[in-house]
């Protein structure tokens, strides 16, 4: 699956998870556009850095599974690994955009004083909160899935250095970084175009 592929599919997911939750209004335009920031940057640097650290994707038994489907089939390890650090971001930064525009509609709603940058500031605040929490949660979501292999390597002795260097290990580092800054990226982006299309007219 080439990253282009992967993306297109994850555009059309999330405007229709969006739209189908919040309905087509600025709300929703302005999560949409946050979810595809952070994204983008998550893909980018999880291809970038699984390049260069030379990550080949086999990281578990799971994966020798797929020696069983026929020869003929042609498919990249790599590109799996990159596809579900891609697809697992998706969903946590998906909800945190939709948050940060849904908490500023409803101020924007609530007080017809409140101007476009004050709701920035506040969207920029919910989204300082939820970053934390859902960071933690993607990291303890990745750990709960290598627990077994934790349990193990912990009673082999092996040191931090080679612990690290682990392929297994070094995949769930990186899936927990590309969506832990896929999430700082999409809160600022939400924040400043909701609060931008709070009195243009867009409803």
């Amino acid at each position: 699956m080439t990253p282009f592929i992967l993306l297109s599919a994850c555009v059309i997911i999330t405007v229709f998870t969006l739209f189908l939750i919040g309905g087509w209004n600025k709300k929703t335009f302005s999560a949409i556009i946050g979810t595809l920031c952070g994204l983008s940057i998550a893909a980018y640097l999880s291809v970038l850095i699984g390049d260069l650290s030379h990550l080949t994707g086999v990281v578990d038994e799971e994966f020798y599974l797929l020696g069983f489907l026929p020869q003929d089939l042609d498919f990249s390890y790599q590109g799996l690994l990159f596809a579900g650090i891609i697809i697992g971001s998706l969903g946590a930064v998906m909800d945190v955009s939709m948050s940060i525009a849904s908490a500023v509609n409803e101020l924007e709603e609530s007080s017809s004083r409140i101007g476009p940058f004050q709701l920035i500031k506040a969207g920029m605040s919910v989204g300082k909160d939820t970053i934390g929490t859902m960071a933690n949660t993607l990291i303890l979501a990745y750990a709960e899935g290598s627990l077994y292999l934790l349990f193990l390597l912990a009673a082999e002795n092996i040191s931090l250095y080679q612990l690290i260097n682990s392929e297994s290990i070094a995949s769930e580092i990186l899936r927990s970084m590309a969506g832990s800054i896929g999430l700082v990226i999409a809160v600022p982006v939400t924040a400043i175009v909701a609060g931008m299309l709070s009195f243009d007219g867009f409803k």
